[in-house]
């Protein structure tokens, strides 16, 4: 399983760094977009209202892995609500951007590498918003469990829900030029979800929200301890 999982992060890595930087940069950004990233842009935004609305109004005190950070835009929601943030992402590109963008929030920082690395420590949170989409159920389970033993309260996560609809829209989404397209995501159902409790997951697990715009879907949950 480790080595889909590192097999997978390979190709990202690659694709995020050499292919697509520019366009999350721009996605990211205020810039005008394509009409396909403009749904996917908004679907983002809906997500991380979401998932800050699911933590306390006050983080001072608190600190937060942002596991995929990309260019930084929830860790700095993250730090201007007073948490000690630490931002990883896999690409090196990425990071770069977002420690650019963060200048003004002195208690973010900002690491390229596996946003599983375990020497970063415990947190009180992990936030892992789109960034297990692309791996295997398998994979995303694993990193889940990973998460849920370094976390003193919950982990908040994001997986693209598997649903007729949603499928055929995956499939449609392979006639769209190259230019617009991301790499292939992995649907979850809630059965597989369920496989936490098979490798003795205590915490309760209980959906945030589901956040749909044609182009994005995307599924929040929360695995809390206690």
């Amino acid at each position: 399983m480790q080595n889909t999982y590192l097999a997978k992060r390979a190709r990202l890595e690659n694709y995020f760094n050499e292919v697509s930087s520019d366009a999350w940069d721009k996605l990211t950004s205020n810039e005008p977009v394509s009409f396909v990233r403009q749904l996917v842009r908004e679907g983002r935004e809906k997500m991380q209202v979401a998932i800050m609305e699911k933590l306390p109004q006050d983080l001072k005190g608190t600190r937060i892995l942002d596991a995929g950070c990309g260019t930084g835009v929830l860790s700095r929601m993250l730090d201007e609500r007073g948490a000690e943030v630490v931002g990883v992402d896999i690409s090196d590109k990425l990071i770069e951007v977002a420690k650019n963008r963060s200048k003004s929030h002195r208690n973010i920082e900002y690491f390229s590498g596996d946003m599983k690395e375990r020497s970063f420590g415990n947190f009180d949170y992990i936030i892992a918003m789109d960034s297990l989409i692309h791996y295997s159920a398998e994979d995303v389970i694993s990193s889940i469990a990973d998460f849920s033993k370094r976390a003193n309260n919950s982990v908040l996560f994001t997986v693209i829900p598997s649903t007729f609809a949603l499928r055929t829209k995956l499939r449609l989404g392979k006639y769209f030029p190259k230019s617009e397209r991301s790499p292939e995501v992995v649907p979850i159902g809630w059965r597989q979800l369920h496989q936490l409790e098979a490798l003795g997951i205590k915490e309760s697990l209980s959906k945030i929200k589901r956040i749909k715009s044609f182009f994005y879907v995307s599924e929040a949950w929360e695995l809390a301890n206690g």
